[in-house]
C-alpha cells in the first residue's frame, strides 16, 4: 500500500490537523517539559518530535466517527502520513516566525494554554463544606441588590440657600413632596425617576457620595440642603427595599458555576504568575503616554 494514496477527504482532515496540531506542537515548544514520551508508546518521530499512539488513536476514532464503513488498514496508514504531514507543516510554522508574524496562531496558542490550564481546576467538583464556606464568603455576591426609591428636589436662583431650607423643613413636617417642589423647586434636566432603582442606577443620578449614604437610610429619610452647581438639593427616600440573603440550595447551581469560574481563574493566576517568576522580563525605556 502507497503511503501517498489519495483519500477523499484528504483535505477535510489535513486542515483540521493543521489546526489542532498546531497548538499541540506550539504549546510543546514552549513547555518542552512537560512533552515527555517517557513510557509512552510512540508510533513515529518527525524531526525528534514523537507521535504517540494515544494521539494516534484519538484520531483514528475520530475518523471511524466520521466514516459510515468501518475502518480499513488503509485508513490506519492515512491516519499516521497525515499526522506526519500535519507536524512537518507545524515545525516549519514554527521555524519560519508564526509566532511573531500571525496573531491569530498567537491568539490560538494563547487560548489553548488558557484552556490548558484552567481545565484541571474547573473540572475538579467542590466539597459540600468548601462549597458552603464559599457561599459565606460571598454571601453579598449572591444576595440580590437591595433597590431605593428617591425623590429629588432641586433649588436654584436667588435666595436658593433660604428656599432650601424652607423646603427642608416643610418636608421634615411631612407636607406633601409633590407640593413643596411646585412651590419652592426648581426644573432640572435630568430628574431622578420616581420608581425603585439598584444602586448602581442610581449612582447615575447622585453620584456615588449621596447614594452610599442613602443606602444607611430608613425609609422616610429627609436629606439636608446640600449644594451643588448653581443651587442645593434635598433628597426624600421614599423605599429602601432590603434585600435578604437567599438560601444556599435556592442558588446552588449559580453557586458552584461560580466557584468552579473562580477555581479556573485562581488556577490561570497562579501560574501566570510562576511564568513570571521562572521568566527573565526587562524593561528598558519607559512606556508611552
Amino acid at each position: 500500500m502507497k503511503a501517498d494514496q489519495t483519500h477523499p477527504q484528504s483535505l477535510g482532515w489535513l486542515v483540521l490537523g493543521l489546526a489542532l496540531g498546531l497548538l499541540f506542537v506550539l504549546i510543546s515548544v514552549l513547555t518542552p517539559s512537560w512533552n515527555t514520551t517517557n513510557d509512552v508508546e510512540v508510533v513515529a518521530i518527525v524531526n525528534g518530535t514523537s507521535i504517540t499512539r494515544e494521539k494516534y488513536l484519538s484520531y483514528l476514532q475520530a475518523l471511524s466517527e466520521d466514516k459510515k464503513d468501518p475502518i480499513q488498514a488503509e485508513d490506519s496508514e492515512y491516519i499516521l502520513q497525515r499526522i506526519i504531514e500535519e507536524e512537518l507543516l507545524v515545525q516549519r510554522g514554527v521555524e519560519v516566525g508564526m509566532l511573531e508574524s500571525d496573531k491569530r496562531s498567537r491568539a490560538a496558542l494563547v487560548n489553548a494554554m488558557i484552556s490548558m490550564t484552567t481545565t484541571a481546576a474547573e473540572a475538579k467538583a467542590p466539597g459540600e463544606k468548601e462549597l458552603a464556606e464559599f457561599f459565606q464568603d460571598n454571601l453579598d455576591y449572591f444576595t440580590a441588590t437591595s433597590r431605593l426609591r428617591v425623590r429629588q428636589l432641586v433649588v436654584k436662583g436667588e435666595d436658593s440657600l433660604q428656599r432650601a431650607q424652607l423646603a427642608y423643613q416643610r418636608l421634615s413636617a411631612g407636607d406633601d413632596f409633590y407640593l413643596v417642589n411646585r412651590e419652592l423647586g426648581s426644573v432640572v434636566a435630568l430628574s431622578v425617576p420616581d420608581s425603585l432603582l439598584p444602586p448602581a442606577k442610581l449612582r447615575e443620578y447622585l453620584g456615588p457620595t449621596l447614594t452610599q449614604m442613602l443606602t444607611r437610610q430608613s425609609a422616610g429619610f429627609i436629606s439636608e440642603p446640600t449644594s451643588m452647581d448653581s443651587g442645593y438639593r434635598i433628597l426624600q427616600l421614599v423605599e429602601n427595599e432590603v434585600s435578604q440573603p437567599p438560601e444556599m440550595e435556592a442558588v446552588r447551581e449559580q453557586l458552584e458555576a461560580e466557584f468552579v469560574r473562580r477555581a479556573g481563574d485562581n488556577a490561570l493566576r497562579e501560574y501566570l504568575d510562576w511564568l513570571k517568576q521562572r521568566a527573565d522580563i526587562s524593561y528598558p525605556s519607559e512606556l508611552p503616554l
